[in-house]
């Protein structure tokens, strides 16, 4: 059966500084606009708190968590009863982290997520004017599914977005100081998860599990929203296009199938309460994309062998 997820992201568009508390109130601003949808989940852009900020070592800005910028977070989250993604630079003794905070509809800390690939600085050495590099990715299970964070230059290491699809991520958070473009859309083409950016640049985006943008930010709007469905699932057109027209002389609106045949993908919904995919599925004999290939592997594997 559908799992409808309202998420909501949104843009700084370069607009930041002078101050922290400038910042700040400007992702408030927002986040009252965004919550207007009421959505399940919101992302606010990398270390949004603190661009534009002069500093010379990111210790100087960093603040604790829980500390000020995830109080006033929170706030909205539990006003609103929605879950924030509230990335900012973490301070822990003496250790300053790039880091993301889910807070779930209480504005109760869910997890943090450090980014694991911070930029070097010129001398190859120093990384974003003092950080620590995160050591994992981590995956965060929430009332309505279980999503990923990445942020920004961690979009280069292809193993960590493979890990979390090993780990059950639906969605993939990517708070970052730049938009992604292509390699950000080919992320969640390759691992069938909807992928979600917030940047500090003029496009956000909101990426289906076919790598296609659903919704993004643009020059007239600085938030973007789409309902998305967890359940949906790709299969191959190879062995399935021939029983589509069984499945929906069957349960026409009922399900959503959707054929791309330059990717010789199609994706599948189920609209009706009680309907799984998987049973839908399992009733003709479809195959999921990934069930596919792992087929494939092993026969040709197989043929290798002899």
């Amino acid at each position: 059966m559908p799992r409808k997820v309202w998420v909501t992201t949104v843009s700084t568009a370069n607009a930041d500084g002078p101050t922290v508390e400038a910042n700040l109130a400007k992702a408030q601003a927002l986040l009252e606009r965004a919550g207007a949808m009421q959505p399940d989940i919101i992302c606010l852009p990398e270390v949004f708190a603190t661009r534009g900020v002069a500093y010379e070592h990111a210790r100087s800005v960093a603040e604790t968590v829980p500390g000020p910028i995830t109080d006033a977070v929170a706030l909205f989250a539990r006003r609103s009863h929605t879950y924030i993604i509230c990335p900012l630079l973490e301070r822990r003794g003496d250790t300053v982290y790039n880091s993301a905070v889910l807070l779930d509809r209480q504005g109760r800390i869910v997890g943090i997520y450090e980014k694991m690939h911070p930029v070097p600085g010129a001398d190859g050495q120093v990384l974003e004017m003092g950080l620590a590099p995160g050591r994992e990715p981590k995956v965060f299970d929430t009332d309505f599914g279980r999503v990923g964070i990445l942020i920004c230059f961690d979009i280069n290491w292809l193993e960590e977005w493979a890990a979390l699809k090993r780990m059950g991520a639906e969605i993939v958070f990517w708070p970052s100081a730049y938009e992604g473009g292509l390699p950000l859309q080919s992320r969640a083409l390759d691992h069938h998860y909807y992928v979600v950016s917030s940047t500090t640049m003029l496009h956000s985006r909101i990426i289906d599990v076919t790598g296609r943008v659903l919704a993004e930010t643009g020059t007239y709007n600085d938030i973007a929203e789409a309902q998305i469905d967890l359940e949906k699932r790709v299969l191959s057109t190879d062995w399935n296009l021939e029983k589509v027209p069984a499945v929906r002389a069957k349960y026409g609106r009922d399900v959503t199938l959707h054929v791309l045949l330059d990717e010789d993908m199609m994706t599948i919904e189920s609209q009706r309460a009680g309907l799984t995919v998987d049973a839908i599925v399992r009733e003709f004999g479809l195959e999921y994309w990934n069930d596919y290939i792992a087929r494939c592997t092993r026969a040709q594997a197989g043929q290798r062998s002899q």
